[in-house]
Parts: C-alpha cells; sequence; structure tokens
C-alpha cells in the first residue's frame, strides 16, 4: 500500500561519521526545521508550528546529535556552532538541496543562526524564535543572578518543572546531551551572522519571554521583520504555534527563495 501524500518519513545521514536522523512531511520547497533542546525532529514536526508549516512546506526536521535517534557522541568539540552548522548542512547535502527556508527554535535558533555564519548560501530564508542571537543564555542567566546557564543548572530545571520533556533520556547518554546544551555557549560571530545573512531573515518571540526585550531590540537595530506572539518560552510553541507558523509563512510569502 503506497503512502499517504504527507505521511511521515524518515532516514538517516552522515555527518563528519556522526549518523543524523531525520524526517520529512509535506510537500513543496524545502524547509529545515530545527528543534530545541531535549525536543527532537518528530516533537517538533508534529507540534502546531510544524504541523502548520508542513501544510505548505516540504518539511525536514532532523534530530540535533545527542536527541531523537541521532547519535550521541561525548566529545564537547563536536557540539559547537561550527560542528553544529556541519550537521544541518550534511541533511541538506544527503536530500540533494541546495538552499532551504530555515526555522529554528530556542537551542534550533542557535543553529540556525550557525548555519547563517557558517553555510549563508544554503538559506532561502530565515526565521529564528525563542533566542536572543547576541547573547543567547546568557539573557536569562542574568535575569536568574547566575554567570552562565550550564547543562547542570538547566537540566535541574527541567526535571524539576518539566520531566516529561527528559522522559526520552538513556543515562548513558546524558554526557552528550550536557556537551549538547553546553555548546550553546559558543556564541563568536553568530549575531553578525544573522545580521549579514543574505537571505531575508525574520525574528519570533512569545511576548512574555526573556528573549523578547533584546530580540525586539536586535531586529530594530538591523532592519530585521520581527513577530510579536502571545506566550512565553514554552507556550508559544506549545499553544500558539500555530499561529507562529501562519506568521511565519507569510513572511516567507513575501520573499521569494
Amino acid at each position: 500500500m503506497s503512502e499517504p501524500p504527507h505521511a511521515l518519513t524518515d532516514g538517516y545521514v552522515d555527518a563528519a561519521g556522526h549518523r543524523i536522523h531525520y524526517v520529512e512531511k509535506g510537500s513543496g520547497f524545502p524547509l529545515l526545521l530545527i528543534h530545541g533542546a531535549f525536543g527532537s525532529g518528530t516533537n517538533f514536526l508534529q507540534n502546531h508550528l510544524g504541523s502548520y508549516l508542513a501544510e505548505h512546506f516540504h518539511i525536514i526536521a532532523p534530530d540535533s546529535l545527542a536527541h531523537g535517534e541521532s547519535d550521541a557522541p561525548n566529545d564537547p568539540a563536536l557540539y559547537g556552532a561550527r560542528q553544529r552548522a556541519l550537521n544541518l548542512a550534511s541533511v541538506l547535502d544527503a536530500l540533494d538541496i541546495d538552499r532551504a527556508h530555515v526555522v529554528g527554535y530556542s537551542m534550533g535558533g542557535w543553529m540556525a543562526s550557525a548555519l547563517a555564519t557558517h553555510h549563508p548560501e544554503r538559506i532561502a530564508s530565515l526565521s529564528i524564535g525563542g533566542w536572543d542571537v547576541v547573547k543567547g543564555m546568557y539573557t536569562p542567566a542574568a535575569a536568574w543572578g547566575l554567570p552562565e546557564i550550564t547543562y547542570d543548572i538547566l537540566g535541574a530545571m527541567v526535571r524539576r518543572d518539566r520531566p516529561d520533556m527528559l522522559d526520552w533520556l538513556q543515562p548513558e547518554n546524558e554526557s552528550a546531551l550536557a556537551a549538547a546544551v553546553n555548546g550553546m555557549n559558543d556564541l563568536t560571530g553568530l549575531a553578525e551572522g544573522v545580521a549579514d545573512c543574505p537571505a531575508p531573515v525574520a525574528l519570533f518571540m512569545g511576548k512574555e519571554d526573556l528573549y523578547f526585550n533584546p530580540t525586539k531590540q536586535f531586529a530594530a537595530d538591523h532592519d530585521i521583520p520581527f513577530l510579536p506572539l502571545p506566550g512565553d518560552h514554552i507556550s508559544l510553541i506549545e499553544q500558539y504555534g500555530a499561529e507562529a507558523g501562519r506568521q511565519i509563512s507569510d513572511f516567507i510569502a513575501r520573499r521569494k527563495p
């Protein structure tokens, strides 16, 4: 029996010797959808944001290293911005995709900014949400009176407030997940990469997110469209994802790939 036209399919690619899992759905121009920390491509594609975008684009949603069904190497050097950008480019290479719209949220926003910095030619448009492209996690760290946010801190918060987000984690992979989260503090050159991206760029953010004000200011400083949305860091995706998808789709539709 043939698959429905918009069925979820998956596969694996090799990225510098490590296996990256990805899922696909939809048809049309390709869109690389990049999930946040503790998530997966499958979960992100199946939430309201991913589901909306899959009605309009050919979605490719990879599992970040140490997440989902991708490999989980322990070496912290594999989780810096340049290596993460290479992983994303490897997925596009394996699928013979020259350029794609790119939508990243939270950690996915950091990875999207890395792709814009190190492989800007692969981007048809760039939409980043839930992330301060200038200061990253140092923004909530300052609000909470901390010098920085590491996996030990963030993981403890998630276990306390949203333990369901770690149901998938196997103990033997926790050191790799820690390396993935700690790698998000590698911000060198990324703000410039977003500001100088030759493709159209938009930033979207929940009005109650700690990243809202600095992101709005960065957008104004660099004449980048800013899409304010309801909710905080989590509820934007879980409750208002369809509205985010609609605004992102409208932004892309106003610009030719």
